[in-house]
């Protein structure tokens, strides 16, 4: 009898013993977003370049925020002030100051009158009252503040800080028109960044739709549309966009209503990429579908009798996101690159709006008088593109099920 306790007794501390290892394996289970995030982390180069991607989102968004820190102006032109090497200091030429001085005289008439009076009575300037403070205006910019700052009087303190915003400093230096480089950079972030991120999106949702359709039926209509994307596929891609963005949009009736001269190179540029960018998009979301149309969850939805649509959409869509992912960002890059290239032929985003690809456009024939001007926009195009590829990359060995280790 004792025997038998014993041998119960035993059997419950092994039953103990192994329930408590279940609930440690448990605790160690991660869920699946944390183990994907862990895989992803351990991509060295995956996560740099989510980083960089990060910096270069931020600038794009707050493009607006950095002009009014700055007090750059992207199209503000000093022709006086061309090819400056980076890290230079300038003053802006005598008509802009006159202007920005008569503008303050107009908007500020008393502030303007006290100071006038104040720099005559100390013989300050040699012209007559009304014209005392376009007089300090030829003078160098770090005189007339001097001149200005011994007047002791508070009206001072702002024409003062109109005399200091003369003088600008240019982190990397000016272009062939004098514009600032680093705040062309800045808008140029945003619409390279812009037309990369709506083309990838764009072509992933047309992608989307046109391989689930072709995965899902089969047959003859998976026969067409499978043909017009190979067709589309084998056509030389830069010819046929340097082709298409010859044509003038705002010729075409049902297209003027939405665009404008003033939009219509970027609205030409992001249409032009997604008619030629959707087709990878579409054949792996086909192959995707075609190896998960057969399964068992898809086959009880059909039992229970769900539509095609809440079959596609619901059961099949969430199958194919993760691929998807990956094209998207490795799309984005591609397509930044073909931005550029087109820029740089003088047939994508037209001037004065700023882009890396038509900055490197005006910058061709200057490569030796000012090789700043290439190398930057062109050190940003290779940054933008090797990280979206390796984000792309460390992506997919993220959400790949045979690479997680649970």
């Amino acid at each position: 009898m004792s025997s038998n306790e014993m041998t119960m007794n035993d059997l419950e501390i092994d039953t103990t013993s192994l329930s408590a290892k279940d609930r440690a394996e448990l605790e160690k289970a991660q869920p699946m977003w944390k183990m994907v995030l862990t895989q992803f982390v351990e991509h060295k180069l995956a996560v740099v370049g989510a980083v960089i991607i990060s910096i270069f989102m931020l600038v794009s968004i707050f493009a607006g925020q950095i002009q009014s820190i700055t007090g750059l102006d992207p199209d503000a032109q000093n022709v006086a002030n061309r090819y400056l090497a980076p890290m230079t200091t300038a003053q802006v030429g005598q008509d802009v100051r006159e202007t920005d001085v008569e503008k303050f005289i107009v908007a500020h008439p008393e502030v303007a009158d006290k100071v006038q009076k104040a720099l005559v009575e100390k013989g300050l300037v040699t012209v007559a009252e009304a014209d005392a403070i376009y007089d300090l205006t030829a003078r160098d910019i770090k005189e007339a503040i001097s001149a200005l700052q011994t007047l002791n009087i508070p009206e001072a303190s702002s024409v003062i800080s109109m005399f200091k915003n003369f003088e600008t400093f240019h982190l990397f230096g000016t272009d062939e028109l004098g514009r600032d480089v680093f705040i062309r950079l800045v808008y140029g972030t945003r619409v390279s960044m812009g037309v990369g991120v709506l083309v990838a999106i764009a072509s992933a949702l047309i992608g989307l739709l046109i391989g689930s359709i072709a995965g899902f039926y089969g047959g003859i209509i998976d026969t067409v549309l499978m043909r017009v994307t190979d067709a589309l596929i084998s056509l030389p891609t830069i010819p046929v966009l340097i082709v298409m963005a010859a044509i003038d949009l705002t010729k075409i009736p049902w297209l003027k209503a939405i665009v404008s001269t003033s939009n219509e190179s970027i609205f030409k540029m992001v249409i032009i990429l997604c008619i030629f960018s959707w087709m990878t998009v579409a054949r792996l979301v086909r192959g995707s579908i075609l190896s998960i149309r057969e399964r068992e969850f898809v086959l009880a939805a059909r039992t229970l009798g769900a539509k095609d649509s809440t079959i596609i959409v619901r059961h099949m869509f969430p199958n194919v996101i993760a691929p998807m992912l990956v094209s998207i960002t490795l799309g984005v890059g591609e397509s930044i690159l073909f931005e550029a290239a087109l820029s740089f032929l003088g047939l994508g985003i037209m001037p004065p709006t700023p882009s890396w690809g038509n900055m490197l456009n005006n910058a061709q024939e200057l490569i030796y008088q000012a090789p700043f001007l290439a190398i930057l926009p062109g050190v940003l195009i290779l940054l933008t593109t090797i990280s979206f590829n390796y984000l792309g990359d460390g992506l997919q060995d993220a959400i790949d099920p045979k690479a997680i280790r649970r």
